[in-house]
């Protein structure tokens, strides 16, 4: 089994959610697309020097959508290259659920190739309850297990239980805004049910 995180935009802390997961629960970690020249599994690697590091299928170097990336790149995606029968790894999209990877095929459909639980991250700000709704609308409408939600930043309680409420699904974890992330997370469980997938 699994884990595919995604999340509701760009830049919402997929990657550190990632880094978390792998080093508390020593398993590997996989983009399979990066765009940009930031490559994600150097911040798996700083932040978890021990987690196995798969390397990504496609590297693109437009910080785009995996579509457009690709096309300034002149590269045509192939999905079948994207199939690998993996297990015990943390799999990372790139942007949101519906981001473009080709004509026809979105990051949601990368994600059906998988044995996975996928987990919704979202950064606290203006707009994030709909935001978390329609991520959780598309992933239903696909028949995709969604183990839950992860939140960035600081929260009322109210808003989290209005999050719940509505989309029918647990916040796994709220991860509060510090100058220290890093020690942070080292000092933060990963949820049981996120360990419990890998068992």
């Amino acid at each position: 089994m699994n884990i595919f995180v995604t999340g509701t935009d760009t830049d919402v802390g997929k990657t550190t959610v990632a880094a978390w997961i792998c080093q508390q629960v020593g398993v590997a970690y996989w983009k399979p697309i990066q765009t940009g020249n930031m490559r994600d599994s150097e911040t798996i690697k700083t932040f978890s020097p021990r987690t196995k590091i798969i390397d990504e299928v496609y590297r693109l170097n437009a910080p785009l959508s995996p579509y457009n990336a690709a096309k300034i790149d002149n590269i045509s995606i192939d999905e079948e290259l994207l199939k690998r029968p993996i297990d015990n790894t943390v799999i990372e999209g790139a942007g949101g659920i519906l981001v473009p990877i080709k004509v026809g095929f979105y990051m949601v459909d990368l994600l059906k190739f998988y044995n996975a639980r996928t987990i919704v991250v979202a950064r606290s700000k203006l707009g994030v309850i709909n935001h978390i709704l329609m991520t959780i609308e598309a992933l239903e409408a696909r028949n995709i297990d969604i183990l839950g939600i992860i939140i960035n930043g600081q929260m009322e309680e109210d808003i989290k239980q209005t999050i719940e409420l509505f989309s029918g699904t647990k916040i796994l974890a709220h991860i509060p805004h510090s100058n220290d992330s890093n020690r942070m997370l080292r000092s933060m469980r990963v949820p049981s049910e996120i360990s419990e997938v890998f068992r």
